[in-house]
């Protein structure tokens, strides 16, 4: 004669074998939570940068007036995506490690020294913005973005810059279209794309002819200036 097993036995071990997944995918449950809202971060902070980026009128002058050659609006691209990846990467930075950074990129890619504020200013808000995001404060980063002046987007490949080539530069004007189709991209009035930082750049002439000499710029503008 077969008895039966114990109905508490049979309860105890359908038991077991129901909890022990539910166990196991509280960890990734929890991890892959974490991740998304990484993600989510990343995204978000990148717009941010972008952002800012484009309204930084210094950078902009820079690669108009020819202080990085032919290739000044990829560099600048680059620049503009160093300092993101080196704002995601490091947990914990300083406003005067990040200028740092920022300046020596200016130095060594534009061979350029900004006579203003707008590194720190940049800088600061960066560090600010990228604070705000990882506490999910989207909607107060979002209302004083929206008040930086409108404008094209210009630090993308799909956008040419005209430049003036510096002397010694042998390449033309390789950005421009043959029917000037340029100018609509990049020459904006200035009171309708003010920048963050208003700024003057010298010229590569001025450069090459008064390498240690610099001029007091007009009130109410600010210099970028070759080193």
């Amino acid at each position: 004669m077969v008895r039966e097993a114990p109905r508490s036995v049979t309860r105890k071990h359908v038991g077991n074998i129901t909890s022990t997944p539910a166990l196991c995918n509280t960890r990734p449950a929890h991890e892959m939570a974490a991740a998304a809202q990484q993600k989510e971060f990343q995204k978000n902070f990148r717009l941010i940068v972008e952002k800012i980026f484009n309204n930084w009128q210094n950078l902009r002058l820079a690669v108009e007036h020819g202080m990085g050659g032919r290739n000044g609006q990829q560099v600048a691209i680059q620049i503009m995506d160093y300092t993101y990846q080196y704002c995601v990467g490091n947990e914990k930075i300083s406003q005067g490690e990040l200028e740092a950074v920022i300046e020596e990129l200016m130095d060594q890619e534009f061979n350029t020294l900004c006579d203003d504020n707008s590194i720190p200013e940049i800088c600061s808000n960066l560090l600010r913005y990228k604070q705000m995001a990882q506490q999910n404060q989207y909607p107060d980063i979002e209302a004083e973005l929206i008040k930086l002046p409108p404008g094209k987007e210009w630090l993308r490949p799909d956008v040419k810059v005209t430049y003036t080539p510096v002397d010694g530069d042998s390449s033309s004007d390789e950005n421009m279209d043959e029917d000037g189709d340029d100018d609509d991209e990049m020459d904006e009035s200035d009171e309708e794309d003010a920048p963050i930082v208003s700024a003057r750049v010298t010229r590569s002439q001025t450069r090459m002819q008064n390498a240690d000499k610099f001029v007091e710029p007009e009130d109410g503008w600010t210099t970028v200036r070759r080193k």
